[in-house]
């Protein structure tokens, strides 16, 4: 067996580590390209949504490459993304690629016993015994929880480094060695030694960056190439940001949270208080967060035709009348034009850079005219 899985961020990272660790044969798909999208449209439905379009050309990519097993997150609801395993099936068998699947869905929709059996599926092959495989887990698991906080420091930092570009630097480093690892065991000291040297830039207290939150799609969110590269760009304007949705978090709502473990939820929501399918309500939450907790703006970013992602937008309509928040859409397709996208990024920036401004001068005003106390009250600090 030679399993195969998309190309997601840094799952090829972690996963292939795993893998390796554990004597399981893997096959990881090369990054995602225009010429990619191109052979993956071709194959896909014209309506299907853009990772879609990425995810059959990586599987066709890794069959060619001798994969023989897919490894696929399906999800409940409306997402599109459930049905997406049939589907790949359906498109692949009649195109020659053949493969046998093994689809994690949530223990809701599957129930733990099996998911516990397609995870079992997963390892048949591994000659380790059970407790070792258990460790290797384990140890995944905090090599995605500390590249996740390395990436979480490095995208609030940036907007404070002396030196532009530090934060990115690090970051990039960091993979680039990851990329080279042989173990999980050398892979976490690569990251925590990276945290460390993260800890160590010179930084100005001084300056008042931008403080957003992106939120969206989770594949929109998780891989550059579907978002256009968009955390680097706001890294390289100085902008500090969070991303809260990301592959840890899949993890842990999807398969440990129903396991045991537990997902921070907000606990009243009255603009969307249930699910509709993906992940449109933690989209919802991630903006009423945004207002409790002070920052400039949200990017939602997503692909065209994801309908969740779609009706919360409509929700951010009027989020952003009751809640007083700025709310920037960037919707993806297929189209590799980049330089639409990054207008619409930078004239959001300068309008909330000014209005910052704007704001900071109002308060500094304030401040000798009625004193800290009054001002507090004026501007809700």
């Amino acid at each position: 067996m030679k399993i195969t899985f998309p190309h997601i961020g840094d799952a090829h990272l972690t996963a292939g580590l795993l893998f390796r660790e554990i004597g399981i044969e893997i096959v990881t798909p090369p990054s995602n390209t225009l010429k990619g999208l191109e052979e993956g449209s071709a194959l896909s439905p014209d309506e299907i949504c853009l990772p879609f379009k990425l995810m059959i050309s990586n599987l066709t990519d890794a069959y060619k490459q001798g994969a023989d097993t897919v490894i696929m997150p399906a999800t409940m609801g409306p997402c599109r993304l459930g049905e997406y395993g049939e589907l790949f099936k359906s498109i692949l068998d009649k195109n020659g690629y053949s493969f046998d699947w093994i689809l994690l869905d949530s223990p809701q929709a599957i129930g733990k016993r099996e998911l516990l059996k397609r995870l079992a599926k997963i390892v048949q092959d591994s000659d380790k015994h059970l407790p070792f495989i258990l460790r290797a887990l384990h140890k995944t698991n905090r090599l995605i929880y500390h590249l996740e906080e390395l990436e979480k420091q490095a995208h609030i930092l940036c907007g404070y480094e002396v030196q532009k570009g530090d934060c990115r630097k690090i970051l990039d480093q960091c993979k680039k060695e990851l990329a080279k690892s042989e173990n999980l065991n050398q892979a976490l000291r690569i990251v925590k030694r990276h945290r460390s040297i993260l800890k160590q830039i010179p930084l100005d207290p001084d300056k008042t960056p931008l403080h957003l939150l992106l939120t969206g799609e989770i594949y929109s969110l998780i891989e550059p190439f579907g978002n256009h590269h968009m955390e680097d760009l706001l890294m390289d304007m100085g902008v500090s940001f969070e991303k809260r949705i990301t592959l840890g978090w899949w993890i842990r709502l999807n398969i440990t949270n129903p396991l045991g473990a537990k997902v921070k939820r907000i606990r009243k929501n009255k603009f969307l208080d249930h699910s509709i399918g993906g992940y449109a309500r933690e989209t919802v939450e991630e903006g009423i967060l945004c207002s409790r907790e002070n920052y400039d703006g949200v990017i939602q970013v997503f692909p065209v035709g994801c309908m969740p992602e779609i009706v919360a937008k409509a929700v951010f309509s009027r989020m952003s009348k009751e809640l007083d928040i700025s709310v920037l859409t960037v919707i993806y397709d297929e189209m590799g034009g980049e330089a639409g996208y990054i207008t619409r990024i930078e004239a959001f920036i300068d309008m909330l850079s000014r209005r910052k401004r704007i704001r900071q001068k109002s308060v500094d005003t304030a401040l000798k005219k009625h004193g800290r106390k009054k001002v507090n009250v004026l501007f809700g600090n």
